[in-house]
């Protein structure tokens, strides 16, 4: 940052400096966010010049755009087509690469040193195909490159004393929640709530219903101080994340221990859980709940409150 470069005195000096040029120009060719903070230094500056204490700012924790990622974009060609994919890292786009020349072997059938059938490594395979050079296949080819991913983002001011939203406000960001249907290829159907981005569709080539979330564009307000998004994600009636406080016991490892347990064992885990506050049962239907819960979280229709901690 800017500021690690001068010490504290060199910056009382450039903010008002900046303050006496500020109130010679048009306020309207600063962003908004510059013109807050001249106007928090002008007060400031016009407290101390009358020797009032001037309020101090509340702690906030400056977060970072999260760093571009990369893709490997492999195009093939030949006589009949020329195609361009998209992947994560290098080996997938090489796997790919690989099933189209297994597909295709025949061609090499006869030539010296080429084996009947195709090497089941992937790099080998396309190495035999196209030659060390490239030019086996006068007609064939194809590049395999890394490329930084673009990414839009921002510096976030957090403060340091986050709260999660209020009621109000999470019924009104809930109320205002958008919906984005599929319009072409290019494009996912997503739910959008307060900035946050929930995609949920089909894959046909993985075979399985998709849930995707994207915290990038999350409201400020929703951002913790060490820069992530509590969320809490369940499936039917299992939490299979849930990072929505700090230091709570993460319940796939209490489920793990259980899975891996005997009956002794298993009422041994569940008695220290209960006494660590891991756990609680509830009183109506006996279901065990995860002690973040507020709620019975059991199979049925029992929501029965978490009961009150007595003293």
């Amino acid at each position: 940052m800017i500021a690690a470069l001068f010490n504290p005195l060199d910056i009382e000096c450039l903010v008002k400096t900046a303050v006496e040029l500020w109130e010679e120009i048009d306020p309207s060719d600063l962003s908004e966010h510059q013109q807050d903070m001249l106007n928090r230094a002008r007060v400031a500056m016009l407290a101390e010049h009358a020797g009032q204490q001037p309020s101090f700012p509340e702690a906030v924790s400056l977060i970072s755009p999260r760093s571009a990622g990369q893709a490997w974009v492999l195009r093939r060609w030949d006589r009949h087509e020329d195609v361009v994919t998209l992947h994560g890292d290098e080996d997938s786009a090489l796997a790919e690469l690989a099933t189209y020349v297994r597909g295709v072997w025949d061609n090499l059938v006869g030539k010296e040193g080429v084996p009947e059938q195709p090497p089941t490594d992937d790099r080998e395979a396309v190495r035999l195909y196209y030659g060390p050079e490239r030019d086996d296949q006068p007609d064939e080819g194809y590049n395999l490159y890394a490329e930084d991913i673009a990414r839009r983002g921002r510096t976030r001011i957090v403060p340091l004393s986050y709260r999660f939203p209020d009621a109000d406000a999470s019924e009104r960001a809930n109320q205002d929640a958008t919906f984005h249907p599929q319009t072409d290829n290019n494009d996912l159907p997503c739910v959008e709530v307060d900035g946050v981005l929930v995609f949920t569709y089909l894959d046909h080539e993985v075979g399985a219903v998709r849930v995707s979330v994207h915290c990038d564009t999350a409201a400020d307000r929703l951002v913790r101080p060490d820069g992530t998004v509590p969320l809490r994600v369940e499936v039917e009636d299992d939490v299979v994340l849930d990072d929505s406080a700090d230091g709570t016991p993460k319940r796939d490892l209490l489920t793990r221990l259980l899975d891996a347990a005997d009956d002794h064992q298993d009422q041994a885990i569940r008695e220290a859980a209960f006494k660590a506050g891991v756990l609680w049962r509830c009183p109506t239907c006996q279901w065990d709940n995860p002690g973040e819960a507020a709620c019975c979280e059991g199979p049925g229709p029992c929501r029965v409150p978490k009961p009150k901690a007595t003293s």
